[in-house]
């Protein structure tokens, strides 16, 4: 998901990644804005989360490219081991 996240709400862009990931028990990547721009700050914090909400890889303050390994097999077993989402509607 590309954002826009300003530095004052850092914690936010961070805690907000982390719990899509656990809420759809996917891997999540998000890329954040770095550098300035409408009188704020933007510090990046781009990230790939797994589906337990841990950070597989992140950025820093400044332009990067994040990568790591994602296992599709991981997503089908935690789903099959709690299957909430069969619960939604």
């Amino acid at each position: 998901m590309p954002a826009n996240w300003p530095e004052s709400r850092r914690a936010h862009w961070s805690a907000l990644l982390r719990a899509r990931a656990i809420e759809n028990q996917a891997y999540v990547v998000g890329a954040n804005r770095v550098g300035a721009g409408g009188k704020l700050t933007y510090v990046g914090d781009s990230a790939i989360i797994d589906p337990l909400g841990e950070v597989l890889a992140s950025g820093g303050d400044e332009e990067c490219i994040v990568t790591a390994d994602v296992d599709p097999d991981r997503v089908r077993e935690l789903r099959s081991r709690f299957p909430f989402l069969a619960d939604r509607r």
